[in-house]
């Protein structure tokens, strides 16, 4: 009996070993939201893909009441909270800091790197405008707004250390 292949194709096994191209994002789209009423920070769209609506605030409106539905199903564990959902080519990252919920929509290339990546921008995000999230008040801080001319010229793919390696 011999384990040797003839021929080899790494698609066969449901993965491929091509690196990403990294002038292209990782990301769709990417939500800021707050937790407690729903509305809708910022948002960014990385993708020009006609797939994807325009309408943020339907957008993020539906996935913060997917958020809401999947807390009022589980109830019982108030500590367990959506992580994420996975569909054939795009995967929705959920991340929460306190009032800030960011909701990221990815090109499903690497979990572990786009979480890595979701994980720095909630960090930068949070930090800098943490007194706006707790204290918000239906009021959007217009240097919340400003945040996007940071995300235009941020390269998402080069966030994450160990991204060399995919």
């Amino acid at each position: 009996m011999s384990f040797k292949r003839e021929y080899y194709n790494p698609k066969e096994y449901g993965f491929a070993l091509e690196k990403i191209d990294l002038q292209k994002s990782r990301f769709h789209a990417i939500y800021f939201l707050d937790n407690l009423t729903g509305a809708l920070f910022l948002s960014k769209k990385y993708t020009n893909d006609s797939e994807f609506s325009s309408n943020e605030d339907l957008i993020s409106g539906f996935l913060n009441a997917l958020n809401l539905f999947i807390k009022e199903i589980k109830s019982q564990s108030k500590s367990d909270e959506i992580q994420e959902i996975n569909f054939q080519e795009t995967r929705l990252l959920y991340a929460r800091k306190e009032r800030l919920l960011v909701i990221a929509i990815t090109r499903k290339t690497n979990l572990q790197i786009e979480r890595g990546i979701l994980n720095e921008i909630v960090e930068d995000f949070y930090s800098r405008f943490e007194t706006s999230i707790n204290q918000f008040n239906g009021i959007i801080d217009p240097r919340i707004k400003s945040y996007k001319k940071r995300l235009d010229n941020i390269n998402l793919n080069s966030l994450f250390r160990f991204n060399i390696y995919f």
